[in-house]
């Protein structure tokens, strides 16, 4: 059962606060006649302790104000109402809302504080990653155009043109680094447009192919698609880039002399498309994370990348009214499973 987005939001701790207060009340129903009331106050700070380390101050003293009024009216003589016969009750109570408030309060620093550290190794770790991704190529083109501008070294035209390549291959690896870079900031930002036509898949994946031709070399590429396929609602350029990152991967974590099948279906008012390589597959504790940005599988962190590729393919299809998801048997292969609306 799916609730609505605002109780998912940022209702939720305060709704799940007033469950665990009330659990903790129905627990105290039980246990009163066995325990001091004083000793079920502990239970309640428990309480209070997990939601301020959970979701921070604010649900925290909410917590701490219910705790104290279904501790007075359930669990403190006479039953059912908020008086108490006891003054010491009034002590009891006036304290339990101050520590709840203060340990609620230290509680959420240090929650902050270690969100803050999380985030900084995470950022430092991100840095760390693009530094590399973006210096590799650059100090490829370095090296090829300083060896090429040097008087003094002695080449013949064979080796002049393999540094040229080698600086050409590393200036479009860069130029992609750079243009996934843009377009998750431009996803991230809200203000990629895609403006919808009608076009022809066979076009699309063409485009893809004759992009990614010096990768593909003599690999085998087998697509599978139905004759009467009918031309799909779609942003031709920004589509292309996500099925190129979809392609590329494919390309990318699988060897050299394994092929490539591409296949497309109809599925009601649908089509399904599928990218399937036979590669070394994905852990099925990775599968669900392959599409979150810089995510990258440990078993494929010696490939080069930044782990943008997925996640800019999966912004692009959704913004396309589509699905991407993944399946993969470990050891064999990963199929990328695309679903796309022909409306």
């Amino acid at each position: 059962m799916r609730y609505p987005r605002f109780i998912r939001g940022k209702f939720y701790p305060y709704l799940l606060s007033l469950g665990l207060v009330f659990v903790t009340t129905l627990f105290g129903e039980f246990v009163k006649r066995r325990l001091e009331p004083t000793n079920i106050v502990m239970f309640y700070l428990l309480v209070v302790v997990f939601i301020a380390i959970r979701w921070g101050v604010g649900p925290a003293v909410v917590t701490s104000i219910l705790s104290v009024l279904a501790f007075d009216f359930f669990l403190v003589p006479p039953y059912l109402t908020l008086g108490v016969d006891d003054i010491q009750y009034i002590f009891t109570f006036t304290a339990f809302l101050v520590v709840g408030i203060v340990v609620s309060t230290f509680a959420s620093k240090v929650r902050e504080h270690l969100i803050q550290r999380q985030t900084e190794k995470l950022h430092s770790a991100l840095l760390s990653s693009i530094s590399h991704d973006l210096k590799t190529p650059l100090v490829s083109i370095t090296g090829a155009l300083t060896t090429l501008l040097d008087g003094k070294s002695h080449l013949d035209e064979k080796h002049k043109r393999d540094l040229l390549e080698t600086a050409s291959e590393e200036s479009a690896r860069l130029n992609r680094l750079v243009n996934n870079l843009l377009d998750m900031t431009k996803m991230e930002a809200g203000v990629l447009r895609i403006y919808k036509k009608p076009c022809d898949l066979r076009d699309l994946i063409g485009t893809c192919l004759e992009q990614l031709k010096d990768k593909i070399g003599q690999r085998s590429i087998k697509i599978d698609i139905p004759k009467d396929l009918p031309e799909l609602p779609m942003d031709f350029l920004v589509m292309a880039k996500a099925l190129f990152n979809v392609i590329d991967n494919a390309l990318k974590y699988s060897t050299d002399n394994s092929s490539i099948d591409i296949r497309a279906s109809m599925i009601d008012a649908k089509v399904r498309l599928e990218i399937k390589d036979y590669g070394c597959g994905i852990p099925k504790e990775d599968l669900k994370r392959i599409f979150e940005k810089f995510y990258r599988v440990e078993k494929s962190l010696h490939t080069s990348g930044t782990g943008l590729g997925l996640s800019i393919s999966k912004g692009i299809i959704e913004a396309h009214g589509g699905q991407i998801s993944a399946e993969s048997d470990f050891g064999k292969g990963t199929t990328i499973v695309i679903i796309l609306p022909m409306r």
